[in-house]
């Protein structure tokens, strides 16, 4: 991995180098020790699954690449407990797993608990990132149901979960829902698929720069999902996916995709903005915490 961050839960993720490890840490410990064999190491925190890492290569020229990178650390730091479970399914470790959308971890540690209290605090940016996403307007009715169907599914319990892939996940547990009454942000290439439909009219949204999907009939049968959450790493880089499908609910199956495109999951842009935000929506975030109870 390319990135660290000094703090689990919900921080910046920096570059590894060497620069960036001693203006943040002034090579103080914990981040920077000396073993017992007379060995200087430094640590970080992964940005994928908050545990331990190693930061290799700040001082000395590597055999086998010319940047510094972070390498898991399977022992507890006094700034990040070592968990075993998310560790196994990182992203960045070599023994990363395949999993089901129905995969749950049987047993809630900090580590779930951080992830699920994020979706609590910060659902207002998720949105933020959703509706940029997908071009659809997230009101009330839309937003309650996006945390009932999480809730309901136990989201921060699956096992490629994390807090950098929030709002995508938000998505991905949202059962198929219909299209009428949509507000969709114009010219989005959502708006336009929708503009060359004959069974779709749209009319004036209530919010600036969105139209409402209407029918030109009887029924407007158009739904839409997120399905095949993917993720691989190719040069050190997470590669992580989400498919965003319109489809006709006509009960033919296999039902037929109308409209689709991979949404990428940019795994510091949920942190970035977190972190970068002064202006939040506090309806957005009562409601979250309406929602989701404690846990």
């Amino acid at each position: 991995m390319r990135k660290f961050k000094l703090r689990t839960g919900v921080s910046n993720p920096y570059e590894i180098n060497a620069e960036n490890f001693e203006k943040l840490t002034l090579k103080q410990e914990p981040y920077h020790k000396v073993g017992k064999d007379g060995v200087p190491r430094d640590f970080g925190v992964c940005p994928a699954c908050d545990n331990p890492i190693q930061l290799i290569g700040l001082y000395k020229k590597l055999e086998n690449t010319d940047r510094p990178y972070g390498k898991h650390y399977s022992r507890s730091l006094s700034f990040a407990p070592y968990n075993e479970t998310a560790y196994r399914f990182c992203p960045y470790s070599s023994n990363s797993r395949e999993v089901t959308k129905e995969s749950r971890k049987k047993e809630l540690t900090d580590y779930e608990r951080n992830i699920y209290n994020a979706v609590r605090d910060y659902f207002d940016l998720a949105v933020y990132i959703i509706q940029q996403e997908t071009g659809i307007y997230v009101g009330e009715r839309m937003a309650r149901r996006i945390l009932e169907d999480y809730l309901s599914a136990e989201g921060h319990m699956y096992y490629w979960a994390t807090l950098y892939n929030i709002p995508w996940m938000l998505l991905y547990f949202l059962r198929p829902r219909p299209c009428y009454g949509l507000e969709v942000k114009d010219g989005s290439a959502l708006q336009i698929f929708l503009s060359e439909r004959e069974d779709v009219c749209l009319t004036s949204g209530k919010h600036n720069g969105y139209v409402k999907v209407d029918k030109t009939n009887k029924f407007l049968n158009l739904n839409f999902v997120s399905i095949l959450h993917k993720r691989q790493v190719i040069s050190d880089e997470v590669k992580e996916t989400l498919h965003f499908n319109v489809f006709l609910n006509n009960n033919i199956f296999p039902l037929k995709e109308l409209f689709g495109s991979d949404l990428e999951i940019n795994e510091f842009r949920f942190p970035v903005l977190i972190q970068k935000t002064k202006y939040r929506k506090q309806w957005l975030i009562d409601l979250a915490k309406e929602v989701l109870p404690e846990i």
